[in-house]
């Protein structure tokens, strides 16, 4: 058999296909200086399903909280099905570059013969795999910042009728362009609040009637408690992380009571057009 030419001008003699190891030499392969490799078609089937797998897992962090409702929101959506089997769709902000305290939701469920159970997510304990745990923990952030960011009803009223003030005094003043605009923001601000307390309660309902359904529960009490960081020199002094006292409860922790009855109607317009917006901010 002829020897192949290389460009330097040497001679490497190719192994005679006898001497190669039974079903090397297939007609399914293509023989390269002996080495056998992978049809081409084969290969570029393996590297588009290789890419799609890379969109898909970076639409998981892209999606939450930032998504964009004319590209990352749409396609989020269009694989949440594979987010949900393969436990994608979850994103990293709440552990880097600081982290701060977390926030646990604890639920009190009553049973029809009266006992109870108690329990709360997240719970590195009860909740696997790993990256499910993490979308219950961003459940539970997700209802904290929620609650802590908005005001209850009474202060808001106190704080809208300062700002319904300003305005009539800019109306006295003869500063009418500045009055309108400030108008303007008001009527955006209480619109806001109010679509902001109906996403509240929508996605506090669902959790409750979600784990009233799985606990097959007959009441739900739901409390959202801070755990906070201990200091470096608590733990060397034996302090564990989950240890109760570094528990801090707010002025009104109770975010919702329900009972099995609550939920036995139809959903409403209005809260239909709430879940719409608690799924575009869930992660």
């Amino acid at each position: 058999m002829k020897a192949k030419k290389r460009k330097s001008g040497r001679q490497r003699p190719v192994e005679p296909a006898e001497s190669l190891p039974p079903g090397e030499a297939t007609a399914g392969t293509i023989q390269t200086g002996g080495v056998p490799l992978p049809d081409r078609w084969i290969r570029w089937v393996a590297t588009a399903l290789i890419l799609v797998f890379l969109v898909i897992v970076v639409l998981g962090p892209l999606s939450n909280p930032i998504a964009s409702r004319q590209l990352t929101a749409p396609l989020a959506r269009w694989v949440s099905p594979i987010h949900r089997a393969l436990f994608l769709g979850h994103g990293y902000r709440f552990f880097a570059p600081n982290p701060g305290p977390a926030h646990l939701v604890i639920y009190k469920i009553t049973h029809a013969d009266g006992t109870q159970t108690e329990g709360m997510f997240p719970d590195r304990e009860a909740i696997s795999p790993r990256l499910l745990y993490h979308r219950w923990f961003m459940l539970s952030e997700t209802v904290y910042s929620e609650h802590a960011q908005t005001p209850s009803p009474r202060e808001f009223e106190r704080l809208n009728l300062r700002r319904l003030q300003q305005v009539r005094d800019l109306e006295k003043g003869g500063r009418m362009v500045l009055a309108q605009s400030l108008e303007q923001t008001r009527q955006r601000e209480e619109e806001a609040y109010r679509r902001t307390l109906k996403r509240i309660d929508v996605l506090v309902r669902n959790i409750g009637r979600f784990l009233l359904e799985r606990e097959n529960g007959e009441e739900i009490e739901l409390t959202v408690v801070t755990r906070t960081l201990p200091f470096p020199a608590e733990i060397r002094q034996g302090a564990e992380l989950d240890d109760d006292r570094f528990l801090q409860y707010e002025a009104n922790p109770v975010i919702g009571r329900f009972s099995k009855d609550d939920f036995s109607g139809q959903e409403t317009d209005s809260a239909s057009t709430a879940s719409r917006d608690v799924e575009e901010m869930l992660p």
